[in-house]
C-alpha cells in the first residue's frame, strides 16, 4: 500500500512547488538591513506534514535580537513561506486503520531522517540558485532537533557546538 519511494517522490514534489517562492524570499533577505547585534540568520522551521518556514535574526543560535522599533529599517523577523504540505495525509482519505498502517510504515522505514535530508537538501539548493551574499552566517534548522543546517557550507552542524 505504502512505499518509500512514493513518498519521497510527493515530499519532493511538494517542496518543489514551492521551491521559486523560497527563492524569491531568499533573494529579498539580501536587501533587509539588520539591527547592529545580529550575528546570524535562523530559519526555523516545525516538522511536520504541513509546515512554513520563519527567518529569525538572532544574537546567537537560540536568542533573537531585541524586537526593533515600528520607525526602524531594521529587521527582526520574517516569514519566508506560509504554510504548505509535506506529505498531504488528509487528501489521502485513510480510515483509521490506514493511519495506523502509514505510522508504522512511517516509523519501520525512518522517514523522518529520510525527510529531514530531502528538506535539507531542498532549502539548500534553493539558497544555492538564489545567489545572495549575506554579512552573517544563515543556517536552517528543524525545531526540536540538534542540528542545523549551514546554508554556506552545506553542513549540519550540532547547534550547542556553533560558534559564531
Amino acid at each position: 500500500m505504502f512505499s518509500v519511494e512514493s513518498y519521497v517522490e510527493e515530499v519532493r514534489g511538494n517542496l518543489e512547488k514551492q521551491a521559486e517562492l523560497l527563492i524569491n524570499a531568499f533573494k529579498n533577505v539580501e536587501n533587509l538591513k539588520f539591527p547592529e547585534d545580529a550575528c546570524v540568520l535562523v530559519i526555523d522551521t516545525s516538522f511536520s506534514y504541513n509546515t512554513g518556514f520563519y527567518l529569525a535574526v538572532n544574537e546567537d543560535m537560540f536568542n533573537s535580537v531585541d524586537p526593533v522599533e515600528d520607525d526602524s529599517d531594521d529587521t527582526s523577523s520574517v516569514k519566508l513561506l506560509t504554510n504548505f504540505a509535506l506529505y498531504d495525509e488528509d487528501s489521502k482519505n485513510f480510515n483509521e486503520k490506514e493511519e495506523e498502517m502509514f505510522s508504522e510504515f512511517y516509523s519501520d522505514n525512518g522517514l523522518e531522517g529520510i525527510t529531514i535530508k530531502e528538506y535539507g537538501h531542498w532549502v539548500k539548493k534553493c539558497f544555492d540558485e538564489a545567489k545572495i551574499t549575506l554579512n552573517v552566517p544563515i543556517y536552517f534548522r528543524i525545531l526540536d532537533e540538534e542540528d542545523a543546517l549551514n546554508l554556506v557550507t552545506g553542513e549540519w552542524e550540532d547547534q550547542m557546538e556553533i560558534e559564531l
